[in-house]
């Protein structure tokens, strides 16, 4: 049986061998699913890899509903852009971590269709063997993000979760009319904490623009404030991007720091990919 995904050697495409349940394509390369519950297709050279103390931190924080607001919003839109939905729905979150926003979507996602199945990919080995441990029913795959081992057009839902858009593989691996959602921080997005690490902080408008093969479905900016701990502002630093410029002089002075209103701000973004032709017909337009 043919499966979505391509070989990681010569990327032929993967077909699931019947006994063993691995993936073998044509020039036969073997693939099986390894004893911890995830795939091993490819590593990256150097992968941001967090400490088991951090890692733990991180999913503690988020089990605890500190992000109530956003998962009840990211589920009720998802529901109500999907809920004319008939097929089966393929779930892809790119870069998942340990798996949280995959979990959070499970529910949803099986109130909408008998058939769901959900997939989490990343480059991170030891968060992907925690959320094969704590959710063993989808699917994980360790590998390079900038070339996803998927076929064209291999998911109806992708969601990516605090992180840019970059290139062009997810919208390469979603299905035409398929579901983009991406939850992308605001201008005021833990404000506090920014404070402790840049001396010129200038409030900046975020950047919502939508690539060409994606029209917009729905929007909503999230904001609320949060009594936060020093610690779990620390914990929520290593989250972001800019986790890097914080050295160990600014997480001591960030302990003794007040953020007890927090500011959370995200920006919710659902999106349809066009097929071929509406895409031709919108460049079309643009140029009369």
């Amino acid at each position: 049986m043919q499966s979505h995904y391509l070989c990681p050697i010569c990327q032929a495409p993967m077909s699931v061998h019947e006994a063993s349940q691995g993936l073998y394509c044509v020039n036969k390369h073997h693939l099986d699913k390894n004893e911890q519950g995830y795939w091993m297709f490819s590593q990256a050279k150097k992968p941001n890899i967090d400490s088991r103390q951090v890692m733990r931190s991180k999913r503690f924080l988020l089990e605890s509903g500190i992000f109530a607001p956003v998962v009840e919003a990211l589920n009720q839109h998802v529901a109500d852009a999907l809920a004319s939905s008939t097929q089966p729905i393929a779930h892809l979150d790119f870069d998942c971590g340990e798996g949280f926003y995959l979990r959070a979507l499970r529910a949803t996602l099986q109130s909408l269709s008998s058939e769901f199945s959900q997939t989490g990919v990343g480059e991170a080995e030891n968060a992907l063997f925690s959320a094969a441990k704590s959710y063993a029913d989808a699917t994980y795959i360790v590998s390079q993000l900038k070339q996803l081992p998927f076929a064209d057009a291999s998911f109806d839902l992708i969601t990516l979760i605090d992180k840019p858009l970059k290139g062009k593989e997810l919208l390469r691996v979603l299905k035409p009319g398929g579901l983009f959602v991406q939850l992308s921080p605001g201008p005021r997005h833990l404000w506090q904490i920014k404070d402790f690490l840049y001396s010129d902080l200038t409030e900046k408008k975020a950047d919502l623009s939508l690539p060409k093969q994606l029209e917009l479905v729905a929007q909503q900016r999230v904001s609320f404030t949060l009594d936060a701990t020093p610690e779990d502002a620390i914990t929520l630093l290593e989250m972001t991007p800019y986790a890097w410029r914080a050295g160990d002089k600014q997480k001591r002075q960030m302990l003794t720091g007040d953020f007890s209103k927090l500011e959370i701000d995200f920006y919710l973004t659902l999106s349809t990919k066009l097929i071929d032709d509406k895409v031709n017909e919108d460049l079309l337009r643009k140029q009369d």
